[in-house]
């Protein structure tokens, strides 16, 4: 396979027409149906392209429906498969253009276009469901609404209630930044904010603690979040099913030319970043590319590749030294996106990103809509993720 004669098919519209289709809140509880249109709607694409289609499904407790990841695999013989992966589902009240809309066009089209070629073998696309535990959101708001503290668009009835909620997301977050476990920072924020609550707004916390009593920052993904591919995880390693590597897409659409755009996680010097056509790392207009220590082929490869005069992507790329349990501890907020269950069954990833809520303003809110993402950068993400496939499989 030409990898430039090849990647010369992908079409930007049809990236954009995927957006147009799948923009909407797609969640378990809100809106099930939708969700259960995303993913038909998927499964319909991959067969369109001739891929063998299958549904993983799962369970999660307390959940009385079943969930499902897609998949689609272009398979010709035996032997690991490297995986292009994405989630459909959204946050509660997001439309999610970018987050993660904007991640599953890019697969789709990225298959479309493998899909063509009778060389491609062994590579498969999966969907996810990655966005945060919706049984633990159903307690909450249940919890919530007989205490008064929301009404029934989820929104707090008071300003002190919004207020302590707020400063309790601050506090946790300092502890774990100190090193505290996820529950342990929860009921640390609580004692904090003892004084100043009331009764409705500590037992409303109260449940929370109750939801993520004995979670750790390494049992975050599967159990708070990326329960789709933690449950494909330990389903492939309990079946034995060979992963050559990941290519995660999650949030691919957005980037700009403003200033002081760009911001970074506690703990993430950008001076730690490898870059190609990037003059300032505080302006949003290039993709991040995130490996540990173990996934050092496939980062090379998608850097080798975005420099191909036909793609030409800027990048900021990091190859984190690692091992799992210490990026847990340190550097957690490099695990919440669906490459993290396989960084931990030391499966090599790579996980592609616009920055999410460290560059997206509109990040898990309603206005994170089509109009703001640039489908020319998304066609440049789906090249280098098509010239990075053909490069690992052939190689």
């Amino acid at each position: 396979m030409n990898i430039v004669d090849v990647v010369t098919r992908v079409d930007a519209e049809r990236i954009y027409q995927h957006v147009l289709k799948l923009e909407g809140v797609k969640h378990p509880v809100d809106s099930p149906q939708k969700l259960n249109e995303a993913a038909d709607y998927i499964h319909s694409e991959f067969e369109k392209y001739g891929l063998a289609v299958t549904e993983h499904e799962f369970k999660i407790e307390g959940l009385v429906d079943t969930l499902r990841n897609i998949e689609g695999a272009i398979s010709h013989e035996d032997g690991p498969e490297l995986l292009v992966t994405s989630h459909y589902d959204t946050y509660p009240a997001a439309p999610g253009a970018d987050d993660n809309a904007s991640g599953v066009a890019v697969m789709l089209e990225a298959a479309r276009v493998l899909a063509q070629e009778k060389d491609a073998r062994n590579i498969r696309f999966i969907s996810f469901m990655e966005e945060p535990n919706p049984v633990y959101e159903l307690r909450l708001r249940r919890v919530a609404q007989s205490l008064g503290l929301m009404d029934d668009r989820h929104r707090f009835t008071t300003m002190h209630a919004q207020k302590v909620m707020r400063q309790l997301r601050t506090l946790r977050r300092q502890a774990i930044d100190a090193g505290k476990e996820y529950s342990e920072a929860v009921s640390e924020a609580r004692s904090q904010l003892e004084g100043q609550m009331t009764e409705s707004e500590r037992k409303y916390v109260q449940q929370m603690e109750k939801n993520h009593r004995g979670t750790t920052n390494t049992s975050l993904p599967g159990k708070y979040f990326c329960l789709g591919s933690a449950s494909w995880v330990e389903n492939a390693l309990r079946s034995g099913k060979k992963v050559l590597g990941v290519i995660n897409l999650d949030m691919v659409g957005y980037a700009s030319d403003k200033q002081h755009s760009q911001t970074y996680p506690k703990g993430l010097d950008p001076k730690m970043l490898q870059t190609y056509h990037v003059n300032d790392l505080t302006i949003d207009n290039f993709i991040i590319i995130l490996g540990k220590a173990d996934s050092g082929k496939l980062i090379q490869s998608f850097c080798a590749q975005s420099k191909l005069d036909s793609i030409d992507l800027p990048y900021a790329c990091l190859q984190v030294p690692f091992d799992y349990q210490v990026i847990a501890r340190r550097m957690w907020d490099l695990l919440i996106a669906d490459h993290a269950p396989f960084w931990r069954a030391g499966i090599p990833a790579i996980s592609l990103t616009d920055g999410g809520q460290f560059r997206l303003p509109y990040y898990h809110t309603p206005a994170d809509t089509i109009d703001k993402l640039d489908f020319d950068f998304a066609a440049k993400i789906c090249k280098a993720t098509i010239a990075t496939a053909i490069d690992t499989m052939t190689s």
